[in-house]
């Protein structure tokens, strides 16, 4: 289900795939960028995952606005204080009065000094109860920032995994190769938005994938993260997990087949690296 007038889309009972995302150029082509956030809506409580860009504020609030249907925002999550992820805060803290900032907080009195009160600390293994859902957070196995936190609500199976994950896009480029100066973030053409990665027109190569994990995460290129995989499947044995939504990529619905795609990429960006 899609609703075009605020461009979002329903995941699964409860969950909500918002944000937006950027354009750029790569080769003359148009080329977008995901900037993702999430809404999980439970019985008794509301739960916002990233806030997005600042340049989908308006976007971003008359999203809430039309899931929320009168309800307040309880919760934000930011996976970690960059802006993609917190840079809308301060808008959403000044609509919803009432909203908490909850994960990692040690250093966000630092940016928003006048919200410090409501800020929350939730520790990696903590949980909230949302009503008829529970939201869990978890170490982030793949992060660029020390604070980083991932997430899982357990009435969508979904786990929010924030810069992790992020290649399941096209790579356009002439002649269908990889083009060294392009853009350095992971792409996809116009159209593709909203999709998720058994939706897309082919499933991701692993060139494709490690094309993104090596610029978007620099230092997988000397990290053997074959290690954080091994806790990743652990946790995926633990808590059942049907979607992946990533913060910088289409929500991956091919969990299995993502896992193993994902790690040959790393192992590539890796042995590249060396």
């Amino acid at each position: 289900m899609k609703n075009d007038a605020v461009d979002l889309r329903w995941l699964a009972d409860g969950t909500y795939w918002l944000g937006g995302c950027l354009s750029a150029n790569a080769q003359g082509q148009e080329v977008h960028y995901h900037v993702s956030s999430y809404l999980v809506v439970g019985s008794k409580a509301t739960l916002l995952v990233d806030t997005g860009d600042p340049a989908h504020r308006t976007l971003l609030l008359a999203q809430l606005e039309l899931v929320l249907d009168g309800r307040p925002l309880d919760y934000v999550f930011p996976t970690h204080p960059e802006i993609p992820h917190a840079g809308n805060l301060p808008a959403l803290l000044d609509r919803y009065p009432e909203a908490l900032v909850v994960g990692d907080v040690r250093d966000y009195h630092l940016h928003f000094p006048e919200y410090r009160s409501r800020f929350r600390t939730q520790a990696a293994g903590s949980r909230i109860d949302l009503g008829d859902r529970e939201f869990r957070f978890l170490p982030a196995f793949i992060r660029d920032l020390e604070n980083t936190l991932w997430g899982h609500d357990d009435g969508a199976r979904m786990m929010f995994v924030s810069d992790g994950f992020s290649f399941i896009h096209d790579v356009p480029a002439l002649g269908g190769d990889v083009d060294a100066e392009e853009d350095d973030e992971p792409v996809h053409l116009p159209g593709q938005c909203r999709l998720l990665s058994g939706e897309m027109p082919v499933p991701p190569t692993v060139d494709q994938a490690a094309y993104g994990t090596g610029r978007a995460l620099y230092w997988t290129k000397f990290v053997d993260v074959s290690d954080a995989f091994e806790a990743i499947e652990a946790v995926l044995d633990t808590l059942p997990t049907k979607l992946i939504g990533p913060a910088h990529g289409n929500v991956i619905d091919d969990v299995d087949g993502m896992l193993r795609t994902s790690l040959a990429a790393h192992r590539k960006v890796y042995a590249e690296g060396h």
